[in-house]
């Protein structure tokens, strides 16, 4: 539990429907070889269009993982970043350069599974006022050691999630919208939510 200071409130911050794990649903860039290659996947919030218009204190941001496979069967680690976002959003890309990371962690252990799990990382930033939220988790390149594949629903979402993979194109280096990138369009609605305090 996350307990707020005194006169203030925890909220958690979703863009989805449902929570619950579609099967077979998500999508990567693959590796090389054997296993996926790096991708980084993103979520915006729009903090004033939420009703929070102080600084928001993050605590915690959770995403859940469809699939994580390696050779060691050890899982592998990703890294978690918030930060802010000036550019534009609902479209389907996100402008990089908008992007100012203010914490990382990069040290997040995804435990091995091929049912679905829900990982939770905790990291501290404090995002000011009037600011939108952007949200990452960079799974580094896993060519013949390991694939990861983040959970997704397909209940619906208020705004897009965005991928990017260097080695695929698209959507390459610029953050596109997941669901933009398989014909035909499919519902892969990110399932990441962020914890934090205002």
């Amino acid at each position: 539990m996350v307990d707020a200071p005194p006169g203030q409130t925890t909220v958690t911050l979703t863009q989805t429907t449902s929570n619950t794990l579609t099967p077979a649903n998500s999508v990567a860039c693959p590796a090389t070889t054997v296993g996926t290659a790096a991708n980084t996947y993103y979520r915006v919030f729009d903090l004033p269009s939420l009703g929070i218009t102080g600084a928001f204190n993050v605590t915690s941001v959770s995403f859940q993982v469809e699939d994580c496979e390696s050779v060691g069967s050890n899982g592998a680690p990703v890294a978690v970043r918030v930060g802010t976002y000036t550019g534009t959003t609902g479209g389907t890309t996100l402008q990089a350069g908008a992007i100012t990371i203010l914490a990382s962690n990069n040290a997040v252990q995804v435990p091995e599974t091929t049912t679905g799990t829900q990982v939770d990382a905790p990291i501290s930033a404090v995002i000011p006022a009037g600011s939108k939220l952007v949200v990452e988790v960079d799974a580094p390149d896993g060519n013949n050691t390991y694939q990861f594949y983040i959970g997704t629903s397909n209940a619906g979402q208020s705004a897009p999630g965005y991928v990017s993979s260097p080695r695929c194109s698209p959507p390459g280096t610029t953050p596109t919208d997941v669901t933009t990138l398989v014909t035909p369009t499919a519902a892969i609605d990110m399932l990441l939510t962020v914890t934090g305090t205002h």
